[in-house]
């Protein structure tokens, strides 16, 4: 990735009275500058240091200057012109580091810089273990997932057949279902409390339900795509299709922070349906056999699970889709997965390769 080395901001100068001092103004508005130096470059991976090299007009070194990033401040030592940052307790992804200085005449400078912290953890490759094959419905275009005690929830898409199920999963049968409008394209679901919440995909709408009778609560917006949606027990969690997971207070329903997520190559994107199991976040990689676990506090993927060869289409004579559907049963520890308009749904067990 190539981003500028050199970044500056406008300097702002103030008078006594609070107003700009139009004598200072006129002197050093057009000529000082806080200039940043990544002297590494622009691509770290945790754990290194970043060093940055700070300077005013001329080379003169500010009296004092604070680096900014992930909320947290990183000073240099007056008379030095670097100020370190070490990214071992940084969350990965693109982070815009702002660098804030005061001159020795007082006046306030700013700059910024542009870097990417990449994941120091090689994830742990694993595959799965067929324990079970079930019967699903191949009309389910299944966009979320998710077992509450004996009862299966499925959200499906595609505009005009978008819809909610639940389903009593040990008889395989209909309990009650709810059809979205026909605009709206349906996308992941997850329940909280007794509540169940649903992504449309591009309407930036959500939906909140009653979990038993899929009464309709409440609406909220968010300004992304919406993909995936599961929760911690405090907040709903919510993919967008990009390398960003997003967090939503279920109080104000806006997003309260968002991560990126990052293996040790990059930005790992795409991320769908998703599941929250033992402090750590499941996700489907759209139109792949992958489902990645990851830290929820870092954006760092830990493990890559590969589902190839799960479904067996060679004597299938029904169109299917991708692997998407992941589902913890919490009372029994038992996986489930499945895909978009595949037949079964499979009961796995993760295993090392």
């Amino acid at each position: 990735m190539k981003h500028p080395i050199l970044m500056a901001a406008a300097i702002v100068l103030m008078g006594c009275s609070g107003q700009p001092d139009k004598k200072q103004a006129a002197t050093n508005t057009e000529h000082v500058k806080l200039k940043i130096e990544l002297t590494d470059g622009s691509n770290y991976t945790s754990g290194q240091t970043i060093t940055l090299k700070i300077s005013a007009d001329s080379n003169a070194l500010p009296d004092s200057a604070r680096a900014i990033v992930d909320g947290r401040s990183f000073w240099f030592v007056k008379g030095t012109a670097d100020i370190e940052i070490p990214t071992t307790d940084l969350s990965v992804g693109q982070k815009t580091i702002r660098v804030e200085g005061r001159l020795g005449n007082g006046a306030m400078a700013e700059g910024r810089a542009l870097v990417c912290i990449k994941s120091d953890i090689e994830p742990e490759r694993l595959t799965y273990k067929v324990l079970k094959q079930l019967p699903h419905n191949q009309r389910y275009y299944t966009q979320g997932l998710e077992l509450d005690g004996g009862t299966l929830y499925e959200g499906t898409g595609l505009e005009g057949m978008s819809a909610i199920y639940r389903i009593d999963f040990e008889k395989q049968n209909i309990i009650t279902s709810i059809s979205l409008p026909n605009n709206y394209f349906g996308e992941g679901i997850t329940i909280m409390g007794d509540k169940l919440y649903q992504l449309t995909w591009r309407s930036c709408i959500g939906f909140v339900y009653n979990k038993q009778t899929l009464n309709k609560l409440g609406e909220f917006s968010y300004s992304t795509e919406g993909w995936g949606l599961t929760n911690n027990g405090k907040e709903l969690i919510m993919s967008d299709g990009t390398e960003k997971i997003h967090f939503i207070d279920t109080t104000s329903l806006q997003v309260k922070r968002t991560i990126q997520v990052y293996d040790t190559e990059g930005p790992v994107t795409e991320l769908n349906e998703l599941e929250y199991v033992d402090g750590l976040i499941y996700a489907n990689i759209y139109c792949t056999d992958n489902i990645v676990a990851i830290d929820p506090a870092t954006g760092k993927v830990l493990k890559i699970i590969d589902m190839r060869n799960l479904l067996d289409v060679s004597k299938l004579t029904q169109r299917v889709d991708v692997l998407n559907g992941i589902a913890y049963q919490k009372t029994t520890g038992r996986w489930f997965v499945t895909g978009k308009l595949w037949p079964k749904m499979f009961q796995v067990e993760f295993v090392g390769k």
